[in-house]
């Protein structure tokens, strides 16, 4: 077996192999869209002579980290073939991928596990926690009245050039302020496109007709899903929601996702509807000291040091000084007493601010003093993640 990076002249074996794992095959825009991101990506794939037989894409995207954009490999379409399983393929493939995405310095790599425990033992930790929700419209009572202006359309209008530049500025304009989330390039909004050419879009205007608020959803079979729901205020978000509620003729159940430290509900007359907590967003540092130079650290007055274990990219493996002006190094001895000693996947989800150092040292996944987390927790942003876009 060899572990490479994958041709374009391969493409063929890695859709094929794709259809094989994941089904239904793909065929028409889906394929279409597939076919870009295997160009754009870094396919890192395993062969058995010339036969590939285990592969992952490693796509080329950005997350907000407490309002610094961060390039991410987004990690999708894991595959390997059900006779070359349990043989090690997939290991070698992803710790080929650490190396690739060291490379190109994407610092960050994001990914939905198929095992949680299979990819925490490759470094990667649980860093969002999100509510399904399945609301019967006849339940839907949103508070608020609908009084703001609503512009629907699809990707059919005539008006669709014309609203969705500002929805894509929008849309920009509020991940920017939302820690932990994707931003997206023109080629990812193609993407939506490609896959759910039936969605439409409903804005909701203040008074000079600028965006406060939108959704991107589709109804099918009576269910009316919400795939994108991003408001600037509470007014525009009970705007949106008393829209939804207009469609009681056309569907039956509301469904969509939502942080689960929003809430959701609170914002409903009745919240006493289907809510299913959903753990399947990990996330991992790839390379931590220039990870660290950019972070946006608050209070930074002394020297930090961090020991990072990471068993799987040997450049994280060691302890690090962290200077007031974000000068980052390793080093080869710090006080004992004044050394945060973290595993790399549990220090990521804290960087990202899944919980606060206090919960890690709770559940054992930190080894510090007391008066060294104080100095680590007055030096953290704060902010919960909040991440919704899948590969």
């Amino acid at each position: 077996m060899k572990v490479q990076l994958v041709p374009n002249e391969d493409a063929e074996q890695v859709i094929k192999l794709k259809n094989y794992c994941f089904k239904p095959a793909y065929e028409g825009k889906r394929l279409e869209d597939f076919r870009y991101w295997i160009e754009a990506s870094t396919t890192v794939g395993a062969y058995d002579q010339e036969k590939l037989i285990g592969q992952l894409l490693v796509l080329p995207l950005s997350l907000n980290v407490f309002g610094q954009p961060y390039d991410m490999g987004g990690i999708g379409f894991v595959s390997t073939y059900p006779e070359y399983r349990n043989a090690g393929v997939m290991k070698q493939i992803l710790l080929q991928s650490l190396k690739e995405m060291r490379e190109n310095n994407q610092l960050v790599s994001v990914l939905s596990p198929f095992s949680v425990s299979f990819y925490r033992h490759f470094g990667w930790e649980l860093f969002f926690d999100s509510i399904r929700y399945t609301i019967p419209i006849d339940q839907l009572a949103p508070k608020g009245n609908s009084s703001k202006q609503i512009i629907r359309f699809d990707y059919t209008d005539p008006v669709y050039d014309t609203w969705m530049d500002k929805v894509k500025a929008y849309h920009t304009q509020e991940v920017t302020k939302r820690n932990g989330q994707m931003f997206r390039q023109e080629a990812w909004w193609e993407r939506l496109r490609k896959r759910e050419p039936d969605a439409s879009f409903a804005l909701c205007l203040d008074e000079s007709g600028e965006i406060r608020g939108y959704i991107r959803y589709t109804i099918r079979d009576l269910v009316f899903d919400i795939r994108d729901f991003f408001a600037t205020d509470t007014a525009a978000e009970q705007q949106l929601w008393h829209y939804v509620k207009a469609h009681a003729a056309e569907t039956k159940t509301v469904t969509g996702e939502e942080a689960a430290w929003r809430s959701f509900g609170f914002q409903f007359i009745q919240p006493q509807f289907k809510k299913e907590l959903i753990q399947d967003r990990m996330i991992r540092i790839i390379d931590v000291a220039a990870f660290l130079r950019q972070y946006p650290f608050q209070k930074l007055e002394q020297p930090l040091y961090l020991k990072v274990i990471d068993a799987q990219a040997e450049w994280n493996h060691q302890l690090f000084q962290i200077d007031p002006d974000k000068k980052v190094q390793g080093i080869a001895e710090a006080p004992t007493e004044e050394i945060l000693e973290m595993g790399i996947g549990p220090l990521s989800a804290l960087l990202m601010g899944y919980h606060d150092l206090s919960w890690y040292r709770a559940n054992g996944d930190a080894k510090v003093s007391s008066d060294t987390a104080a100095l680590w927790q007055q030096a953290l942003p704060s902010g919960f993640p909040s991440f919704y876009d899948y590969f």
